[in-house]
């Protein structure tokens, strides 16, 4: 489902347009394993086409991932699995979602924790800042020895280098990192070696095969061999998902498949990032909102943008 509004109260359409949750929220959002966040008279909660709906009852929730969404009860954080039960309990400062079975927590004494999902504390620190895991491995800095790289799930350091600053997620194997002596993107793969060559002034991560580049200002996308498939010449280039991604041309707006031909010839003003990775990509022109079919460039639905 993809959310719209009429007057600002908020629903749903489906993927032909069709409204299928009259508008009646005061914010809704994108879904995930079949879960929508909504909100109404400053609570929040989920409704769900294929499940039991979750009350609005929550001051905030997150998004589900592995089963499980964040929720904020007055100024704790915890979570709770689709049944709406509590696996645990709002007491912390911040929390992450999920990741390979451990959600990131920090607590009010600004420990930091991965929590398995009964609760059970499966590593902490203080004075570092770490990611969630993928790959097995979480980035890792030390903020008083400044030495940095990623950990695995027994909490070893087991990438560290004095050639690149890493500090991102692996994805597909890969991850970004900066070469220390020209500041350039290089791509690490789960060991820790440099298998593309610094040569990027920003990267994205990968997805379906490919990465976003840029050097110079422009973007475009090279493979797993660091070979450039698409030329460098969009303002910037998204992330590809089911095999097509959003370009931007000067300041317009269009749709590119993995070959980088157009889908959609940039024409639109800008687009709502969290929806790159939706079935329908939510374009603005003007002042609508337009659901585009990211398959075949068919504008299925518009609304009043805000």
């Amino acid at each position: 489902m993809f959310p719209i509004h009429e007057n600002r109260i908020w629903g749903y359409i489906d993927m032909r347009g069709n409204v299928v949750v009259s508008p009646q929220f005061d914010g809704a959002f994108y879904g995930s394993e079949a879960f929508y966040r909504v909100k109404k008279n400053g609570k929040q909660g989920f409704i769900s086409m294929d499940n039991g709906n979750i009350p609005l009852k929550y001051d905030v929730v997150g998004g589900f991932n592995e089963g499980f969404s964040p929720i904020k009860c007055g100024s704790g954080w915890g979570f709770i699995d689709k049944w709406d039960k509590v696996i645990i309990p709002p007491v912390y400062q911040q929390v992450r979602h999920f990741s390979e079975g451990w959600a990131w927590v920090k607590t009010i004494e600004d420990v930091i924790q991965y929590l398995d999902a009964e609760g059970n504390v499966q590593l902490q620190f203080t004075n570092v800042e770490v990611g969630n895991f993928s790959h097995g491995l979480a980035f890792f800095r030390d903020k008083k020895t400044k030495r940095n790289g990623y950990i695995n799930k027994a909490g070893e350091l087991v990438i560290s280098s004095t050639l690149f600053n890493a500090g991102v997620r692996f994805a597909e194997g890969l991850a970004p990192a900066r070469y220390y002596t020209t500041g350039k993107k290089c791509f690490i793969n789960t060991s820790g070696d440099i298998v593309i060559p610094p040569l990027f002034d920003s990267a994205d991560d990968f997805s379906e095969g490919l990465c976003s580049v840029a050097i110079n200002g422009k973007w475009g996308y090279i493979n797993k061999m660091g070979d450039i498939v698409i030329p460098l010449l969009f303002d910037y280039a998204s992330e590809f998902y089911e095999g097509t991604a959003y370009v931007v041309v000067g300041d317009q707006y269009g749709i590119i498949n993995k070959t980088g031909e157009f889908i959609i010839e940039p024409k639109y003003d800008g687009t709502d990032n969290q929806s790159a990775d939706q079935k329908l990509i939510r374009f603005h022109l003007g002042k609508k909102f337009i659901y585009v079919d990211r398959h075949t460039g068919n504008e299925i639905f518009q609304f009043d943008y805000v």
